[in-house]
């Protein structure tokens, strides 16, 4: 994957929202997907086979890019996959999913979406993402017959209150809760240095994070209620012209000043309106998009953490096993029955919280009668034995996936996320810059067309 990583490019993004009507005549908005890239395994799914380069454009729903993030999910649990926008079932309530302030906040998260995807080694060279980015029919296919699990909500995923980045079955999510919950607080420490600067550097970009969009948006209400206040002095001044030109016919020049007058305003107030639009749909968006990236990074180094505290847990009945084995007496051979350990548990799902929930019970169930009687004691010797072996098995498997998880947060996933994030932020607050620049440059401009014009008038008046 990393050589067409290198290789290749794939550049996408997500624009132009259109609503639309499906079969049954519900509304609903689609987006334009257009892609260019010269990837072979992305051009073999486009109707566009001849080509080296090519550029598509294809149109997604939400629910699509819903299913692409899921499979994501479900692919690679160990990795950082973006967060969708959320789906505000308040805003399906009132009707509002379809206003222009809402289909552009989630255009921007979506857009943003697709843009870490591409600049993933391993996400972008997904055969999922390849076919969602594709104009081949396969994808409708794929979304009808695909099987999510029982989160519906992407957003009970990404909660802030989530500790966990994939999804689970409830048995391992219970299990594993439990586990950690009961394991003493000795385990619960991170030790780890180079994941506790990642997550000291986490936090602080978070809080900053809150405190600008704590400050953009009051900036943001006040440049709202100033185009308000803008529109309202305007229609009051057209209404003194007609008054004015109501009472006195004669004073027609008068009566052009204040219709004059009252356009100025309106534009002002339209300023005023740009301004806040883009600070609450494209700049307040970036900075709240940036927040939940750092969330799923923690959630992912929060992962990392529990496997850690089970990996610790199974180390401690390891040893506990292996010194009640030592404190059995000796066989009349003088050597201890070794017998091979048995098949390792399977589970529907191949996690490893259940292999080790599992194994820590019937440890606790070989270890839990402290008298032995002396006529089974070489059977129950037998049992500790393959016991002892499968926890060794386990604990290694445990050890791998604990040091495979903190590589790929401290050489991969942290530095993709810092690369993404630094990119993301420099190009919001350039937006926001040249944004303001235009925005007050119109004000200066307005003003002194404004001015000129009304001391012509007075001048042509005196």
């Amino acid at each position: 994957m990393n050589e067409y990583f290198e290789k290749y490019f794939i550049k996408a993004t997500v624009s132009e929202p259109i609503r639309d009507v499906d079969q049954s005549s519900k509304p609903f908005i689609s987006y334009l997907v257009t892609t260019e890239t010269d990837n072979p395994s992305l051009i073999k799914l486009t109707t566009k086979v001849t080509e080296t380069q090519i550029k598509v454009s294809v149109r997604r729903r939400y629910g699509d890019f819903r299913n692409l993030y899921h499979c994501l999910n479900n692919d690679f649990p160990f990795l950082l996959i973006p967060p969708l926008p959320s789906k505000s079932n308040l805003k399906y309530l009132t009707g509002d999913t379809f206003s222009q302030e809402f289909v552009h906040k989630r255009l921007n998260s979506l857009n943003r979406f697709i843009k870490f995807i591409n600049g993933h080694k391993i996400l972008s060279q997904s055969s999922v993402y390849h076919l969602f980015l594709s104009d081949s029919n396969d994808w409708l296919s794929f979304s009808k017959n695909i099987k999510i699990s029982n989160i519906s909500d992407v957003e009970k995923e990404q909660s802030f209150t989530s500790n966990m980045v994939n999804k689970v079955v409830n048995e391992e999510l219970i299990a594993e809760t439990v586990m950690n919950f009961l394991t003493p607080s000795k385990h619960k420490k991170e030790t780890n240095k180079e994941i506790l600067e990642i997550t000291d550097k986490l936090k602080k970009m978070y809080e900053n994070l809150l405190k600008l969009d704590k400050i953009f948006a009051r900036l943001s209400k006040k440049n709202s209620d100033l185009s308000i206040d803008y529109h309202l002095f305007s229609q009051q001044i057209e209404k003194l012209a007609v008054v004015n030109e109501t009472c006195n016919t004669d004073l027609v020049s008068i009566n052009d000043n204040f219709k004059f007058f009252a356009e100025c305003l309106n534009q002002y107030s339209e300023n005023w309106s740009k301004s806040f639009t883009f600070i609450n749909e494209s700049f307040l968006t970036s900075l709240k998009d940036c927040s939940k990236y750092i969330v799923n990074l923690t959630n992912l180094i929060e992962l990392q953490h529990n496997k850690k505290i089970d990996l610790q847990v199974l180390q401690e009945y390891l040893d506990k096993a292996r010194n009640e084995l030592n404190s059995f007496p000796a066989t009349s051979s003088g050597q201890g029955t070794h017998r091979l350990p048995p098949s390792p548990i399977k589970n529907k799902t191949g996690g490893i919280v259940n292999n080790t929930t599992q194994l820590i019970r019937d440890t606790l169930s070989t270890s839990a009668n402290g008298n032995i009687s002396s006529s089974n004691t070489e059977t129950k010797r037998a049992k500790l034995e393959a016991k002892v072996h499968q926890l060794e098995h386990e604990v290694e498997l445990q050890t791998n996936l604990v040091q495979e998880l903190i590589n790929k947060i401290t050489n991969e996933e942290y530095p993709n996320w810092d690369k993404f994030n630094k990119t993301e932020l420099k190009s919001s607050m350039l937006e926001l810059c040249d944004n303001q620049i235009d925005f007050y440059k119109g004000l200066v401009d307005n003003w002194n067309d404004t001015e000129s014009k009304l001391m012509k008038r007075i001048n042509e008046l005196t």
